[in-house]
């Protein structure tokens, strides 16, 4: 039997057989195929409900007022809502494609992605944040499926490095926003309290649905916890009666326990995944107080309860109201629940004020429901001052630390607009090379009072001028007086302190040559460093001191550091180390992008940005693998 002799009903039966995967556009392509073969095809391949699970399964991500323009453009064609987000798709995907292999315009194309698609284009940037890798590289949880695209290790940095730019500049805006809302209305203030703790999370690159979907599925949880104890009721009736409020209180506390939301342990009360959303809903449950009364006041609002958080000295307390005004308060200890939940205004809130050295004269300025602002600048303060009190058994990546101060000092610097917080940004914003323009300029500077913010400006400007000259330097060891004898891609064990580490640069200074003519000049490799940090290190207390070639190098964990050409060591790594490379050092998918072996030696492949920056350091690496001469 032909095709063309089926019913068109069995076309589309067919049809409704794609697979719908939210990683794959198998689907999608048959559909697409479907349009181009004749007329029956084409009229079943267009029929709007085959596309719609696609759409949604692929398009989980949307800048909300965007696709609220899209629906009221196209309505229920689905096909033409999907044609459009592929259509965005690729605009994305090929600046993408720009920043990988160009270092020039890298600012304003994160700008356009951040300012133009944003979201829009969230779903397709992460799967390019996970597209396959070459196997040296591949971790645990690394697809071993599909082609490698070329370049793949930095398609995967930069993808990821888009993401958080638009996480970023998103939770930039939505802090900035947060000292206009209007605290009389109470559903707004419970809203903007939600999404500006998740947006603590934003930072590291989350979508800002991610929190909100797992609250969602926490307060299902709940609400079933709670029917089971025969407490559910309609909330308009347990709202006017204490005791049944004062029960499900308890029972919500009690559910968090039962869930693993419990108190962390003194010694595990510093660790900094505490203080993010995304960790303490999953990996860090064991958490501090705000982080509990955060799930708790998200977890009663859903249930229809009117619950608030309490900026309390000793600890974050959780407040839950009536709108009647016969039914009293209720704080609750969300923390401290194990013990006691329901705290007594008369016993409780005076004896934990004293024990703080405070008088509970007023008592009721300590008791009242606490400003969004107020929540988020507590919850940056207890990250910077988790840095102080890291365990020394927690495992951190560089990367994560880096983000998690970046945090903290943004939110500080909205919220107290002190320059001190603004410095700190700036030593630290290498680390976000797509933050100047989309993060900082367009969205951070417009928060700031005028002083602060006309110095970020400037900062900005500064930073921005330095990312354009760095972006057309080219460093060739064929100028240099003398001999490098490492190359970009080295992988090599540190002499003294045997750490791993990987060559991703060095550098070269004009210097007086001691053994020509008076006044001539040549390029000499040197320490580039200031000559404190000189000083600090002993470098001249080396054999060779100051004057040889010094190398920006990446460790195994992240950091980034600067040795000397001495204290450098050749070697070859285990396979699993590989893979820790880009577990731990995110920054190494910026300069890398594969991996050579043969002879007992091995060497990283260059990034197109290394191999326009050091165009001669490739062959010498050819040549280290070949015969092991540089």
């Amino acid at each position: 039997m032909v095709l063309k002799e089926l019913p068109f009903d069995i076309y589309v039966q067919i049809l409704k057989q794609l697979p719908v995967s939210a990683h794959s556009n198998e689907g999608p392509r048959t559909l697409v195929a479907c349009l181009q073969v004749n007329s029956i095809l084409q009229s079943a391949a267009s029929i709007s409900t085959l596309w719609e699970p696609h759409y949604r399964m692929r398009y989980t991500v949307s800048r909300p007022t965007n696709e609220l323009s899209r629906r009221q453009a196209l309505g229920d064609d689905w096909k033409s809502l999907y044609m459009e987000r592929v259509r965005l798709d690729k605009l994305a995907i090929k600046i993408l494609d720009g920043i990988i292999m160009e270092r020039d315009g890298r600012l304003e194309r994160a700008r356009e992605v951040t300012s133009t698609l944003s979201h829009d284009v969230w779903n397709a940037l992460a799967a390019e944040a996970q597209c396959p890798i070459p196997e040296p590289f591949r971790g645990v949880y690394d697809s071993n499926e599909g082609k490698v695209p070329r370049h793949a290790i930095p398609r995967r940095f930069w993808a990821r490095s888009l993401l958080g730019t638009i996480a970023r500049s998103h939770a930039v805006k939505i802090w900035s926003g947060v000292g206009d809302e209007d605290e009389d209305k109470e559903n707004n203030h419970a809203e903007t309290l939600e999404v500006a703790i998740a947006c603590l999370s934003s930072y590291f690159a989350r979508p800002p649905t991610e929190i909100s979907s797992r609250l969602d599925v926490l307060s299902d949880l709940c609400r079933s916890y709670l029917e089971d104890k025969n407490l559910l009721i309609n909330p308009l009736e347990l709202n006017h009666d204490e005791s049944t409020l004062r029960a499900i209180s308890t029972s919500i506390c009690d559910f968090l326990w039962e869930h693993g939301y419990r108190a962390a342990e003194h010694t595990r009360f510093n660790a900094f995944n505490t203080r993010f959303p995304h960790w303490f809903l999953t990996t860090h449950k064991d958490t501090i107080p705000i982080s509990l009364v955060y799930i708790f006041v998200c977890l009663a609002r859903r249930l229809g309860i009117s619950a608030a958080p309490v900026d309390f000295p000793a600890r974050v307390l959780a407040i839950v109201s009536s709108p009647d005004p016969a039914v009293l308060d209720i704080i609750v200890d969300v923390f401290g629940s194990r013990s006691k939940a329901i705290l007594s205004l008369q016993e409780d809130i005076p004896r934990l004020l004293v024990d703080v050295g405070l008088a509970p004269i007023p008592l009721t300025r300590y008791i009242q429901p606490a400003a969004t602002a107020s929540m988020v600048v507590r919850a940056s303060r207890n990250i910077l001052a988790s840095f102080s009190f890291l365990p020394p058994m927690e495992i951190i990546s560089e990367g994560d630390l880096h983000t998690a101060y970046y945090v903290g000092l943004t939110v500080n610097l909205i919220f107290m607009n002190d320059r001190r917080y603004l410095l700190n940004i700036m030593k630290l914003i290498t680390h976000f090379p797509l933050d100047i323009l989309s993060v900082l300029t367009d969205a951070l500077a417009p928060s700031l009072r005028p002083p602060i913010q006309a110095q970020l400006l400037a900062n900005c400007k500064a930073a921005h001028e330095d990312e354009d000259e760095a972006s057309a330097s080219v460093t060739l060891r064929s100028k240099q007086s003398t001999r490098i004898q490492y190359f970009v891609g080295m992988i090599f064990r540190h002499v003294k302190y045997e750490y791993i580490g990987y060559i991703y640069g060095w550098e070269v200074r004009l210097s007086l040559a001691a053994s020509v003519n008076v006044g001539s000049m040549f390029l000499q490799p040197s320490c580039m460093a200031p000559e404190g940090w000189i000083t600090s290190m002993n470098v001249d207390s080396l054999p060779r001191r100051r004057h040889q070639p010094f190398y920006n190098i990446l460790t195994q964990s992240g950091s980034v550091r600067y040795v000397a050409e001495e204290n450098i060591e050749p070697t070859t790594l285990k396979p699993y180390a590989y893979r820790q490379l880009l577990e731990n050092a995110s920054e190494a998918g910026r300069y890398f992008e594969g991996l050579v072996q043969a002879n007992e030696r091995a060497r990283l492949l260059l990034s197109p940005e290394l191999l326009f920056a050091y165009p001669e350091d490739n062959a010498v690496g050819e040549m280290w693998i070949k015969d092991g001469k540089t």
